[in-house]
């Protein structure tokens, strides 16, 4: 992810990290221990922010039209591992019945084959959870802002009751504060609790192999 930004102009990193800047209205909490973290789900309230699990087969080649919403060759795909990974954390939240009252993914065939295999109820692609490539094919001068200000009323938005889910990819806003979501490792979580005022934090993270071990 990092690869495409440094080929633009620094106005343009600056641009989408201002949109990002305003993400946290107020100090950040500590992240929570993950049995705080289990049971704040339980709870609900919170956003789950998730990258998609490992797609270590093929390469994205970028091409004309919507190339990010196609599947096969030219692009990124869930390994056998992912596959797995991806329906073992989905059975665990069933099991722990984290409420999940809605589920949004990206466009791209790995992160719609993840929330498939998690299995967590209806999904629905939305393209602010897209990855920088793709933004930088629908705008070229201002994708980066988009992209960070998608992301931020995604994240900011309290649910009802229950958690959503977002399925999307690290994305490289980095933030003294809060640089979560530029070194996700693959399927891992941020949880993060909307603060009502337009803001959000960060609850804590919960890697992929964290999922099974959970009691």
């Amino acid at each position: 992810m990092r690869s495409p930004l440094r080929i633009f102009s620094g106005i343009y990193w600056a641009i989408g990290l201002l949109a990002f800047a305003g993400c946290a209205t107020g100090p950040m909490h500590p992240p929570s221990s993950l049995p705080l973290l289990v049971e704040a789900l339980r709870i609900g309230g919170n956003v789950i922010y998730m990258r998609h699990t490992t797609a270590d087969v093929g390469r994205d080649v970028q091409g004309a039209d919507d190339w990010w919403k196609k599947c096969g060759e030219g692009h990124r795909m869930l390994s056998d591992k992912g596959r797995a990974d991806a329906a073992q954390i989905g059975e665990t939240i069933r099991r722990f019945g984290f409420p999940i009252s809605e589920v949004r993914c990206s466009e791209y065939c790995r992160a719609v084959e993840t929330a498939r295999l998690l299995s967590l109820g209806a999904l629905k692609t939305d393209p602010r959870l897209n990855g920088w490539p793709a933004w930088k094919a629908v705008d070229p001068e201002r994708g980066l802002q988009r992209l960070a200000q998608g992301t931020r009323a995604l994240l900011a938005a309290p649910p009802a009751q229950e958690n959503v889910l977002l399925l999307s990819h690290k994305q490289d806003f980095p933030r003294s504060t809060d640089p979560v979501l530029a070194d996700l490792k693959d399927g891992e979580c941020a949880v993060f609790t909307p603060d009502a005022r337009g803001g959000f934090v960060l609850r804590g993270r919960i890697k992929a192999e964290d999922w099974a071990g959970l009691r």
